[in-house]
């Protein structure tokens, strides 16, 4: 392959008239799919669900008023918290959002309430509940609250509910602060989507602050999901332009140090520019629509496309000619790409929309770069050498012994490592990954205040299990011989055979499919699947690829001396190797785990994407130090330091421009440079340690048999 890609570049060499035409064709194309692309903001993309799951999840959300925005006016005088009220209800109105304010029948829901109540659902309490006395005895109390002074307010809640399977304290519990006022309306938006949500919010918010002037010793605000929405995508804009602002500068300073020819920096910009214009068309091949939240994510796929045209520029400093730089540097660029876009694809499987949206983005994005670096940039590049300025860690070039003892301090300390996780951690998934979507979540602390406050009403943990106790009943007792035994009872006690028709519709049909409710166990679990599922499947297309490519590719330029123990035994060889590569991002990840373990971090929904990044930048930076070796002892020539240089400048940049996410404020973009930070640190530790002192092991048990 290395080869007819070189008669390529020769050919283009003589035809760049064919080569810019055809590259100016491919640029229109990309360009005019990539301005078709349009945008949302839904948070739901990243949830793993299937498009029924999606509907279920909705009408789950409507039930537990996850669309609703709640006015909370908070003041000891009852008289200017009603005054607020009227003049805010007078005000929303006009601007087309009437207030609703709270009773009862907001949760007189026989679904709801059955989920939601304090009381476990069991058997025996249903089976006890559903007699013919316990019915008639139900009934004779509902009637006598009916008939007190004020008893017509809980008609809805019996109407839903007439046998009490759920406490009547329930009606009392709804609003237990003090001195407060509520009311609500319902964004037509729902909940998650934040685009439209925001001018809602700021709409609402604008008269509110007008009322609030006049009102000035009372608190007036508002509370609700499509808020918290609102806040976390309005938190993430904030921090990423910040932080990609800052990590722009210490970038660009970083590469203009290193690279004082500017035209070296244009190569590189346009490297990557050009690789993510052909990931935003491949990606509207697929859909019309992506999550913003996917490209903002994607941006720190910059970290690791800037790998191509670095090694390119690097190794120019090392050759004679642009040609034999490709001579030397295609093999191992491409093996990386092949293997980081295999880790990538990884995702496009997986049950959540934005995550095969970023499985396809990134894998098109890395294959348009090395494109451009492979057939594009050598031909704009310089034929003299690159002057660079070398970038060293010298930590390990002072003490030769230090330097011969760091690979067997790291060994030494993975399994330290080892034996902690086997100790420490059974069940690994549910300990390394945090299912909680709520831990990701950017809120100020009256914000959180509030929503506690909220899930008193809208929440409790009894809900799943109830839900699914009170399906389950039902597949084996008769709910149409108890709709007839109430409906007798009723009509005795002197109600209206439609009284309690709410109740008898949800006994007849407890799970209709336009209303299921959500399991969120099921969602926990199968996000743990998924990070389970990124981790072997990224561990398993490595290997095999790294496993095929020494194997049937016999190394450049062998010398007749070195050459004997590559040559006849190419299956072992390229096993072994394989394994000399692969080992570091094996060690790495326990190292990972042990960590961030040690320290309390978790992977989430949103940094366990940085799986497939660490696994992409691993195998790149192995395969190249394993290269070096490769070629170092098959020809006696020196290619590890400029290997160690592009690697140590692909890291930097990567640190800066994903690490730098450790000083957001929002909880998922922190923990996304936290992952990075340790990440990456570790996995360039392994592969400047571990890959030469396997090697040499390997080398030395050859020569001794």
């Amino acid at each position: 392959m290395k080869d007819r890609l070189l008669r390529l570049y020769d050919c283009f060499l003589t035809h760049r008239r064919w080569l810019w035409t055809g590259f100016a064709a491919l640029c229109l194309i990309l360009v005019a799919l990539a301005a078709t692309l349009r945008y949302n903001e839904d948070i739901m993309d990243f949830l793993p669900v299937t498009p029924e799951e999606r509907a279920a999840l909705e009408a789950y959300q409507s039930q537990q008023s996850a669309s609703r925005l709640v006015l909370i006016i908070e003041g000891e005088d009852e008289l200017r918290r009603s005054d607020a009220f009227y003049d805010l209800d007078e005000r929303l109105a006009e601007a087309g959002h009437p207030l609703s304010e709270f009773d009862l029948s907001d949760l007189a829901n026989s679904r709801w309430l059955i989920a939601h109540s304090q009381s476990p659902i069991t058997n025996s309490r249903l089976d006890s509940l559903f007699t013919p006395e316990a019915v008639r005895a139900a009934l004779e109390r509902d009637k006598r609250i009916l008939s007190t002074p004020g008893g017509s307010a809980l008609a809805p809640l019996i109407q839903a509910d007439p046998l009490g399977l759920v406490p009547m304290p329930i009606a009392n519990s709804q609003w237990p602060i003090a001195n407060s006022q509520y009311a609500y309306i319902e964004s037509p938006f729902g909940g998650t989507e934040t685009k439209q949500n925001a001018a809602l919010i700021d709409s609402l918010n604008a008269i509110t602050n007008e009322v609030a002037v006049a009102y000035p010793d009372l608190n007036i605000r508002w509370i609700g999901a499509p808020l918290i929405a609102v806040g976390n995508a309005r938190r993430i804009k904030t921090d990423t332009l910040l932080c990609i602002a800052l990590s722009l500068v210490l970038i660009l300073i970083l590469l203009a140090y290193a690279f004082p020819r500017r035209r070296d920096l244009w190569l590189i910009l346009l490297a990557v520019s050009f690789g993510w214009l052909t990931g935003m068309a491949v990606l509207r091949l697929f859909t019309t629509a992506v999550s913003a939240i996917v490209l903002g994510i994607g941006s720190v796929l910059i970290g690791i496309a800037v790998n191509y045209p670095l090694h390119l520029l690097v190794h120019q400093r090392y050759t004679t000619s642009v040609r034999q730089t490709l001579d030397e540097v295609l093999s191992p660029l491409v093996v990386g790409n092949i293997t980081t876009v295999g880790a990538f694809l990884t995702l496009v499987p997986l049950q959540a929309t934005a995550m095969r949206h970023l499985g396809i983005f990134a894998s098109a994005m890395l294959v348009g770069t090395i494109l451009f670096c492979i057939f594009v940039m050598p031909h704009l590049m310089s034929a003299e050498p690159t002057p660079l300025r070398e970038i060293k860690l010298k930590q390990t070039t002072h003490s030769p012994k230090l330097k011969a003892g760091l690979p067997w301090g790291v060994l030494i300390l993975t399994l330290v490592f080892g034996g902690y996780l086997i100790v420490n951690c059974h069940s690994s998934n549910r300990q390394f990954f945090d299912s909680n979507l709520t831990h990701i979540n950017y809120m100020t602390s009256q914000q959180r205040a509030d929503m506690e406050q909220l899930a008193k009403v809208y929440a409790n943990t009894q809900a799943n299990t109830n839900a699914d106790q009170w399906s389950s009943y039902w597949q084996s007792h008769d709910a149409p011989a108890l709709v007839s035994l109430i409906q007798a009872e009723a009509q005795r006690a002197g109600f209206r055979p439609d009284a309690f028709q709410p109740f008898y519709d949800y006994l007849l049909n407890p799970n209709p499919q336009t209303a299921n409710t959500f399991s969120f166990n099921n969602l926990a679990e199968r996000l743990s699947e998924n990070f389970d599922y990124i981790g072997l499947c990224c561990s398993l297309i490595v290997f095999v690829f790294l496993f095929l490519t020494f194997a049937l590719r016999p190394p450049s330029d062998p010398l007749p001396s070195a050459n004997h123990i590559f040559v006849n035994r190419p299956i072992v060889n390229g096993l072994v190797l394989a394994l000399i590569a692969f080992i570091p991002m094996a060690l790495s990840w326990v190292w990972i785990l042990a960590i961030m373990h040690l320290f309390g971090i978790q992977f989430n929904i949103v940094n366990i994407i940085l799986a497939t990044f660490i696994f992409g930048q691993g195998d790149d930076y192995t395969i190249f130090i394993v290269e070096g070796l490769l070629y170092e002892h098959c020809t006696g020539k020196p290619m590890l330091p400029q290997y160690r240089q592009s690697i140590i400048l692909s890291a930097l940049i990567m640190l800066l421009g994903i690490g730098i996410l450790v000083l957001a404020v929002h909880p998922a973009m922190h923990s996304l440079g936290t992952v990075t930070l340790i990440g990456m640190t570790i996995v360039l530790l392994m592969a400047f340690t571990v890959p030469p002192l396997l090697f040499r092991l390997y080398i030395r048990f050859c020569k001794s048999r």
